[in-house]
């Protein structure tokens, strides 16, 4: 079978955590073959260091016709007008995280998707790895019998860096998706949600160059939200960029026991579930546990061969995207909100049945 052609459209920190993969681990299936950035030098060095044949501009890249999906790794403040540029352009989109900054971008992006045919998918991806995946068949088997409550926390240390509020705008729409996404895999989707995010300090001071300067925050730098899910549970999620280090966790507690996840940013780790018999480490025996990105992009490729929509589409992405900006709106109106979008708990993920997989 043919492989999907990729082409890469941002080539800035985050591309060589996706190409690592794209061009060893799922080279059967997939294959890149240009990239570009509006910074022609990007281009060129990732295509050097991993052997893409043609490094371009975007404009180029979106009128190739061999390109059958396109990666939009822009920053998130460009994501819906690439986004759009890319369906417009005829080709299936994966994007990362977030889907856009606003629910009417999204909506936007979702819609002329819909119009055109076209199937979108995106970070965060990795609830479909290994450790994740063994997660969900615990929990779907009992060992921690039924899900009450769930606790997600995840800190990052940018406290001080104005690009990190202005571009990544801040560690909920950051790192929040991958937190939301685990809790959305392994008990569903959510409901209502109330959030707690005030901007505490309206300004900040970086040092650049031994000189200090002064930035004012665009959005809250530490956020925590209460999380209603549809079948009954409830969870607490935590993200900020105020505190000491980069600490995640993901806690899944039931009417038997409880579950300790490794790092919901990555797809492979440890799960530890306790119960009245004891404490067991599990370490996953399959799926794909290593590091870097590009495992999405993979699902996307055979789901949309098989007609199929990707388990990280985009209905899940404007779920996470609603629930995101929902906490901010919620502690702003000072009530809870009901979350609208309508998305299933994304089916259970088999990497070794793909053709580019292995277990």
């Amino acid at each position: 079978m043919a492989r999907t052609r990729i082409g890469i459209l941002g080539c800035g920190a985050i591309a060589p955590a996706y190409l690592k993969n794209l061009t060893t681990h799922f080279a059967g299936s997939l294959e890149v073959i240009a990239c570009a950035d509006l910074v022609p030098a990007l281009a060129e060095k990732q295509a050097a260091e991993f052997g893409i044949p043609r490094a371009c501009q975007p404009k180029e890249l979106l009128a190739d016709p061999e390109i059958e999906i396109v990666l939009n790794l822009t920053p998130a403040p460009a994501h819906h007008t690439v986004s759009l540029s890319v369906l417009r352009a005829g080709k299936h989109l994966f994007t990362e995280k977030p889907l856009a900054l606003s629910l009417d971008h999204g909506r936007e992006i979702l819609e002329e998707a819909r119009q055109r045919k076209l199937r979108i998918a995106g970070a965060a991806d990795t609830f479909l790895g290994g450790s994740l995946q063994m997660a969900r068949r615990l929990i779907d088997e009992g060992a921690i019998g039924t899900p009450v409550a769930a606790h997600a926390f995840v800190s990052i240390p940018m406290r001080h860096s104005e690009r990190y509020h202005t571009v990544f705008n801040g560690p909920l729409l950051d790192l929040g998706p991958y937190y939301l996404t685990a809790l959305v895999a392994l008990l569903g989707p959510v409901a209502r949600v109330a959030g707690s995010a005030e901007i505490r300090s309206p300004e900040k001071t970086e040092v650049i160059d031994g000189k200090s300067c002064t930035f004012r925050l665009p959005v809250p730098s530490t956020a925590s939200a209460t999380l209603d899910f549809a079948d009954g549970s409830v969870a607490t999620l935590i993200t900020s960029c105020d505190v000491y280090g980069y600490y995640p966790k993901v806690e899944i507690h039931g009417t038997r026991g409880f579950m300790i996840l490794n790092d919901a940013n990555n797809y492979g780790g440890t799960v530890t579930v306790k119960t009245h018999d004891g404490e067991t480490a599990h370490e996953p025996t399959g799926g794909f546990c290593e590091k870097g990105r590009g495992l999405g992009v993979l699902e996307m490729a055979e789901a949309i061969r098989a007609h199929n929509e990707p388990r990280a589409g985009g209905t899940l992405l404007m779920h996470l995207l609603e629930i995101m900006n929902g906490i901010h709106e919620s502690s702003r109106r000072n009530r809870h909100l009901a979350v609208e979008t309508q998305v299933e708990r994304p089916a259970a993920f088999d990497y070794a049945s793909l053709v580019g997989g292995s277990a």
